[in-house]
């Protein structure tokens, strides 16, 4: 049932039964050939999603929005190379590459301006929007789901009106944090199939994120000599950090990678230095503690809002989801063992696919409570202590039963502004 693209595949033959099986598994019938489970999948839920086969329509943003998009993508100062790459390595006027961000728009392209003029009769236009809501099964919505290379042949996706195209992906990870930031995409006509480009699409992804951590490299290995100076003229432990809080140096201290956000003037807690100012230097921030180093003793109260609160000299408070919360209650009994992405998975969701949501929900709290917070494997950072405060007829959050996964329709609860000591990290 199963089958393999080769060189000496008969393309046109092998198409032909991908649409005899699509059309035989959406109506329950006996299909000649199965395509991977992946795809049938996709099939099924863009099936039960109402979405018509027939209709090929992806919506398209402007391009005020599209530019807007482009000056703020991580892969903005790579996406020149990536483009005299495909440029180098293909001669193939029939194949055109797309670069899209990790939601599934299409932010740049190239190719032959043949293959091009075929693609804009497919909307594969630089703006449109090829996740699976928009556009069903294709090799772009395949790796927004899981982030892995593959390719969609022919009727292998589900829009009759790409049944002549093949498409083969492979995911862009943020080297520092393993998050999904864009996906390389090859296509062109079906019968024009070439065997190596899901190899040429992973190793474009590849290098761009070999780019990305040179680049990362670089811009921390300048602050540092930048900032050596002022980190110099500093008494007692100090971290130089970049914008977003990856550490470049650091003196007296056993640095974290990266901290929560600076923002100038205000205070934030970093294991083993306690809580801390930030001050601007060169393009990045010097964080200096700013009362006695003491271990971090933080407090989940769970009697409203979730809400973490960090006791010391200036007490540290912000608010947080409820799946935020149940995570750090999870993380605080997992101990100094820790987490993995699976292992929360299974707590989270009842099983280990969901791997994605995991990585992307770790970011964002990462970002809110900064350093409390370890990776490899997830865990609460060495000095930090959690306790929680909760009613006793606590129930909408289930802290009782820290295993039991957290609802999805519960709502978000609403973030307090800036200003005073009550405060968001950035």
């Amino acid at each position: 049932m199963g089958y393999s693209i080769l060189p000496s595949t008969d393309l046109a033959g092998l198409a032909g039964d991908i649409a005899n099986s699509q059309a035989a598994i959406l109506t329950g019938g006996t299909p000649v050939v199965r395509p991977p489970e992946p795809i049938v999948a996709s099939w099924k839920r863009a099936q039960e999603a109402g979405l018509a086969a027939e209709r090929h329509a992806p919506p398209v943003i402007g391009i005020t929005e599209l530019d807007r998009r482009r000056a703020v993508h991580p892969l903005t100062p790579i996406i020149g190379s990536l483009q005299r790459l495909f440029e180098d390595s293909v001669d193939d006027a029939q194949m055109m590459m797309g670069i899209f961000d990790a939601e599934g728009l299409l932010l740049w392209r190239g190719g032959s301006r043949r293959v091009l003029s075929l693609g804009e009769s497919l909307t594969f236009v630089e703006g449109s929007q090829w996740d699976e809501p928009s556009t069903a099964t294709t090799a772009i919505s395949l790796v927004i789901e899981k982030p892995r290379p593959l390719r969609v042949f022919g009727a292998e996706h589900y829009s009759r009106p790409l049944h002549d195209w093949y498409c083969a992906a492979a995911p862009i990870h943020d080297p520092r944090t393993g998050d999904l930031l864009g996906i390389v995409d090859l296509s062109g006509p079906a019968l024009s199939w070439q065997p190596s480009a899901t190899m040429l699409a992973n190793t474009i992804a590849t290098i761009g994120e070999h780019e990305l951590s040179r680049l990362h490299l670089g811009r921390l290995a300048d602050l540092r000599s930048g900032a050596a100076p002022q980190l110099a003229a500093i008494r007692g432990p100090a971290l130089v950090v970049d914008e977003a809080g990856w550490v470049a140096d650091s003196r007296g201290v056993t640095a974290p990678r990266r901290v929560a956000t600076p923002a100038e003037g205000d205070h934030q807690f970093v294991p083993g230095m306690g809580m801390c100012i930030s001050e601007p230097v060169g393009e990045g921030w010097l964080i200096r503690p700013v009362g006695p180093v003491n271990p971090v003793r933080a407090e989940l109260d769970l009697r409203g809002e979730p809400t973490l609160v960090v006791g010391g000299d200036e007490e540290w408070r912000t608010v947080l989801t409820r799946r935020h919360a149940q995570i750090l209650l999870l993380l605080s009994r997992s101990g100094e063992s820790g987490l993995t992405a699976a292992a929360l998975s299974h707590h989270l969701f009842g099983d280990g696919e969901h791997l994605v949501t995991v990585r992307a929900e770790m970011s964002r709290l990462r970002r809110a409570v900064g350093a409390l917070v370890a990776s490899r494997p997830y865990r609460l950072a060495p000095g930090v202590s959690l306790t929680m405060a909760a009613d006793s007829d606590e129930s909408s959050l289930e802290v009782t039963d820290a295993l039991t996964p957290v609802r999805d329709d519960l709502p978000e609860p609403p973030r307090r502004p800036r200003g005073g000591r009550h405060q968001r990290p950035a």
